[in-house]
C-alpha cells in the first residue's frame, strides 16, 4: 500500500470538528466525484449540494494540504500519511484557469431547465476527487504557473479519514525534514 503526505498547520494537529468551525465561511460540499480534470463548468442538481451544520457530526473533519504547501501559514506543522487510493474533498476549482470550477451551475431536479445560462453556484464549494487526480491537478497547475496557491493542494479530510492516517515516528520526522532541505 502506498501513502501520500498530509500536512496540517494547527497547534493540536489533526483534530476534527465541524467544517463550519474551521473556516470563516461555511464550506459547501457537492456530492460528486471529479473523474475528468479537464471537464469544467458542469451542471449538478440542487439535491447534490450539502450544507453541513455544526451539529452534524457526520461532517466532522479538518482542513489540511496534500503533499505540499508553499503558502506561509501559522501554527504547528503536523504530518500524517493517508492511503494513496483514498478519495478526498478538494476545492471545486480546476487547474485550467484561475477560478474556473468543475461545477458552476445547479438545477432543481423537478425543473427541466431554468432560464439563463450564467453561473449560479456558491463560490466556496468542495468536490470529491481521488488522491491520484488531486496530485495530477497540482502537477498540471505547476506546469503553467510559478506560484502554487493554497487552494490547489488544500483538502478536507473527514474524521474517518483522519483516523486512518499513519503518523511518522520521531526518526521519520527527522528524515522527512532532512530530505525536504536537501
Amino acid at each position: 500500500m502506498q501513502f501520500v503526505k498530509m500536512i496540517r498547520f494547527h497547534q493540536n494537529g489533526f483534530i476534527c470538528g465541524s467544517p463550519a468551525r474551521h473556516k470563516e465561511n461555511n464550506p459547501v460540499f457537492i456530492n460528486r466525484v471529479v473523474h475528468n480534470l479537464f471537464l469544467t463548468s458542469q451542471t449538478i442538481y440542487t439535491t447534490e449540494i450539502i450544507f453541513p451544520n455544526e451539529e452534524d457530526r457526520d461532517w466532522d473533519g479538518c482542513f489540511c494540504y496534500l503533499e505540499e504547501n508553499t503558502m506561509q501559514t501559522s501554527g504547528t506543522r503536523t504530518i500524517g500519511f493517508l492511503p494513496r487510493e483514498s478519495t478526498i474533498w478538494v476545492r471545486n476549482i480546476s487547474h485550467v484557469g484561475d477560478g474556473i470550477p468543475y461545477y458552476n451551475r445547479s438545477l432543481h431536479p423537478l425543473v427541466e431547465d431554468e432560464s439563463g445560462d450564467g453561473e449560479n453556484m456558491i463560490t466556496d464549494t468542495w468536490v470529491q476527487m481521488s488522491v491520484e487526480d488531486a496530485l495530477e491537478r497540482t502537477r498540471l497547475w505547476k506546469e503553467k504557473s510559478v506560484d502554487l496557491p493554497g487552494w490547489v493542494t488544500e483538502c478536507y479530510l473527514t474524521e474517518l479519514q483522519v483516523k486512518r492516517l499513519i503518523y511518522p515516528s520521531s526518526n521519520e520526522k527527522v528524515m522527512e525534514f532532512w530530505l525536504s532541505k536537501n
